[in-house]
């Protein structure tokens, strides 16, 4: 395979090459921004405040919160662990014993995305740093129903708010890979 001579490439001008540069990054800023408020449907009516005001905590289902970078969905062992049997005659706690006997997961849909080139681990945040899921999350434990988007668009403005809020460190190497 030939490459091209350096002297062979386009020339851009460094201002024409800054502004594509920006260009490139805006639309994919816009885009991500965008899906995150994307509307998504998770495979059961999840009831947060109805679990809650049973004794249920974050950690209970997502057991990854404290110990790992991500806070991991709950895997249908988890939810079999109080529903094996019928505690209600919610048509939604039967679908969870019907995936169990189907051999089949619960597809629950990540609704808070990060952009693929941003590290964040919730045992940093969560075990280490103290914040509470609500400071990411908002009141998702009054919530009666799925959320539909993100409370909070983890945008690197509202990273670097928190952070500065919190008097943390926000140097760039400490989130982007």
């Amino acid at each position: 395979m030939k490459f091209p001579r350096l002297g062979s490439l386009p020339n851009l001008t460094p201002p024409a090459a800054v502004a594509g540069f920006i260009l490139f990054f805006a639309l994919g800023g816009t885009a991500f921004v965008e899906l995150q408020r994307s509307n998504f449907r998770q495979p059961i009516a999840f009831n947060h405040a109805k679990h809650v005001e049973n004794g249920v905590s974050c950690t209970d289902c997502h057991t990854g919160v404290e110990t790992q970078a991500q806070a991991t969905l709950p895997a249908i062992d988890t939810c079999l662990n109080c529903h094996q049997t019928a505690l209600t005659s919610s048509a939604e706690e039967a679908k969870i014993r019907s995936a169990a006997a189907a051999g089949k997961e619960l597809a629950w849909v990540q609704v808070t995305q990060l952009a693929p080139h941003v590290f964040f681990s919730h045992r940093r945040h969560v075990s280490v740093a103290h914040l509470a899921c609500t400071e990411c999350h908002g009141p998702i434990e009054k919530s009666t129903a799925p959320p539909q988007r993100p409370w909070r668009v983890l945008t690197m403005n509202a990273c670097i708010g928190c952070h500065q809020q919190h008097g943390v460190n926000a140097d760039c190497n400490d989130c982007h890979r």
